[in-house]
């Protein structure tokens, strides 16, 4: 789809996790890098991957070519989001996370319809337990909020007008807003899509086991599956 890039947020140094930058952990047979990069791949023309300064070429090797991008990210989050938009140039963007291993090509494509209909969509899962606030009052019960997932789906346009936006009075959202408060500063309200139950955002060294984890069990149980009945 040549109106469709995809912008992949992969510059985290993994400080939390403790085992260096979070693109180049390994899950499985391949790192997150890699596997943000195959769930895009298919349903975007071009892909542009935001990686840290020291770390251009080693996602060169592993992921660069013809229809991939890789250029430095910002300071902060914002920064790497607001420099993807401006390297990208389709009218319409998928944000990605390589911190989202559970995402999958159809949850990408289910997001990029909802988006097409709506003007954003995001993926995202009911929240099954209680929230408060810290002085104890309650803010959702099960099921009224949603966990935000990824990708998130926008037009370029929009999200740059929101950068602008903030930059210039930014005492309406906090210092590091998320993608749907940048689009809410360009009048785009996000909508959500099922995204993928149970599915772990690898921030701590707990989520990055579990995962780890799943990933070795499912090889198992596939090679196992595989294997002829008479050899069984």
């Amino acid at each position: 789809m040549s109106d469709v890039q995809g912008i992949l947020l992969a510059a985290g140094k993994g400080v939390r996790l403790g085992e260096g930058p979070k693109a180049f952990l390994q899950l499985g047979d391949r790192t997150l890098l890699e596997r943000a990069v195959d769930v895009l791949r298919g349903t975007v023309d071009r892909i542009v991957v935001a990686v840290g300064p020291n770390d251009m070429e080693r996602a060169r090797t592993l992921v660069g070519g013809p229809k991939v991008l890789v250029i430095t990210g910002g300071a902060t989050r914002m920064e790497t989001q607001q420099r993807l938009a401006e390297a990208a140039d389709a009218p319409w963007l998928v944000l990605h996370d390589v911190v989202h291993p559970s995402t999958t090509s159809e949850v990408v494509r289910r997001v990029l319809a909802a988006a097409r209909e709506s003007g954003a969509a995001s993926a995202g899962v009911p929240s099954t337990v209680f929230h408060y606030r810290r002085d104890g009052t309650i803010l959702s019960a099960p099921g009224e909020a949603l966990i935000p997932q990824k990708p998130v789906v926008f037009r370029r346009s929009e999200f740059l007008e929101g950068i602008a936006r903030f930059t210039r009075d930014r005492s309406r959202v906090g210092p590091e807003p998320s993608t749907m408060e940048i689009l809410e500063l360009a009048g785009r309200r996000t909508t959500f899509v099922p995204g993928v139950p149970g599915a772990i955002k690898l921030t701590w060294p707990e989520e990055l086991h579990i995962a780890r984890h799943g990933v070795t069990a499912a090889a198992g149980a596939a090679a196992t599956s595989a294997v002829p009945a008479d050899d069984a």
